[in-house]
């Protein structure tokens, strides 16, 4: 129903907007709470692949659900209606819970069976009559296939169990027949396990509180040393680092460590964390320090003596990172920028900016620059292009004079025109860059060599950068 007539019904309803993308990871961290019932807990294959390829708003509803795979837990479970209903409690009685042989029986049966108590089959033998009266849907067929077998007047699975295997597959499609072995356990279906997120944390609470300063920055040092040790273990390695530090009124200290790339290192750590911990002045008596690591990545091992660089006079991409790690934390990650040559003509497509992040991890891919043979470019170029006030006496000359923010200035010389066309082929061509731009480098009065232009479109003209 709309929703102001659902309002209506219930005048006191909470409502939300539907955001697929948080619903999404807040059931994924459910489903990683559910890790104390089975080492195995999965999400359905269409939330995965709606995940993964950006799809969440198209995944009905009824595929926001938890698996959890029992086998080989009934020692430790007991009895399995006890089991069924702890995780009713676990939820506090606000999920449809179903237990059964099969991934596919379970789904059916905690989606379309009847709303209340854990349903639970016992064994394969009762798995049939369990579903026969559950409608089609239950099948998790496509409505295409819904639609030709209620035309026939089948609206059940247990209608279909009256059909040959074979003639089933023929006239609707052997996805419903695939659907139908998975529910009765004829064919294996996979389950898309989640992971637990292994967090990367160390903590000191002293009794007596630290009073000396070299204490504290001791045991700073000291739990440091410890979370990086524990990345290691794990082949793993981080770009941000939180730092807490509480005194005994409870009032707290932080610092952040927001790196370009992330490190294992505590010897780099240790160069980029002292200048700031030296720098931080700790009043009172301190209770509690605490450390967090996050934004973990994998550790990635290189033999150099077996894999050679064939790029040997490039520096060390690890120097490189170590440096771009400083200046992230000294500068803020946000302002380190750096600037990438890219294929083209147009001056301002032809580089661009990205984040010292980007830099990090393109460091070892090795791409060709591009590099102009013919035409110099200036060395300072505007951002946007500053029009200007001149005189040319003919269109393939360059201008007598020039004024440019207030002041005139005489032209001694100039060479040119160098003709940039649209880049036709990009398919997309901008307000800005779709024209066709008649360039010339000019020298004022003052020996400055400027970078002019003229609009063949509306013959107007522009200073777009100069040589420094």
């Amino acid at each position: 129903m709309a929703l102001p007539l659902a309002v209506a019904f219930s005048p006191g309803a909470y409502v939300e907007p539907f955001d697929p993308v948080r619903d999404c990871r807040a059931l994924y961290k459910l489903a990683v709470r559910c890790l104390e019932f089975s080492p195995l807990v999965g999400l359905d294959h269409e939330l995965f692949v709606g995940r993964s390829q950006g799809t969440l708003q198209d995944v009905s509803p009824l595929h926001y659900g938890i698996t959890i795979d029992l086998t080989g837990t009934e020692k430790l479970h007991g009895d399995i209606t006890k089991l069924a209903l702890h995780i009713y409690s676990f939820f506090k009685g606000t999920a449809a819970i179903a237990i059964a042989p099969t991934l596919g029986a379970a789904w059916a049966l905690s989606r379309y069976s009847v709303v209340g108590a854990p349903r639970i089959v016992m064994n394969k033998q009762e798995v049939i009559p369990a579903l026969s009266p559950l409608p089609l849907a239950a099948l998790r067929i496509p409505t295409s296939s819904l639609d030709l077998l209620r035309d026939v007047g089948m609206t059940t699975i247990g209608d279909l169990t009256y059909l040959p295997r074979y003639t089933m597959a023929q006239r609707f499609g052997k996805f419903v027949t695939y659907r139908l072995e998975q529910a009765f356990g004829d064919s294996e279906e996979r389950l898309h396990t989640v992971e637990e997120t292994k967090r990367y944390n160390a903590s000191r609470i002293f009794e007596p509180p630290l009073t000396h300063r070299k204490s504290i920055v001791i045991s700073i040092h000291s739990l440091f040393q410890s979370v990086i040790n524990n990345l290691k273990a794990n082949k793993r390695s981080a770009k941000y680092f939180h730092l807490a530090i509480q005194d005994t009124t409870k009032a707290v200290i932080y610092r952040e460590f927001s790196l370009a790339s992330a490190t294992d290192d505590i010897g780099h750590l240790t160069t980029i964390i002292e200048p700031i911990i030296d720098g931080m002045n700790f009043s009172g008596e301190i209770r509690e320090i605490a450390i967090t690591a996050r934004q973990i990545e994998a550790t990635r091992s290189e033999q150099k003596s077996l894999s050679p660089s064939p790029h040997k006079d490039e520096p060390d991409s690890r120097e490189k990172k170590e440096l771009l790690n400083t200046f992230s934390v000294r500068i803020g990650k946000e302002r380190l920028l750096f600037a990438k040559l890219n294929q083209s003509y147009i001056p301002e497509k032809s580089f661009s900016y990205h984040s010292a992040s980007d830099a990090a991890n393109t460091m070892n891919v090795h791409e060709a620059i591009p590099h102009y043979t013919l035409h110099e470019r200036p060395s300072h170029l505007l951002a946007t292009p500053e029009e200007i006030t001149t005189i040319s006496m003919l269109p393939d000359k360059p201008p007598s004079f020039i004024q440019w923010r207030g002041k005139k200035l005489k032209i001694l010389t100039g060479i040119g025109p160098e003709r940039i066309s649209p880049e036709w082929w990009g398919g997309n061509l901008a307000k800005e860059t779709g024209v066709t731009r008649d360039y010339f480098k000019v020298q004022d009065e003052c020996g400055r060599w400027l970078w002019v232009f003229r609009d063949q479109s509306t013959h107007t003209w522009f200073l777009h950068g100069m040589w420094v």
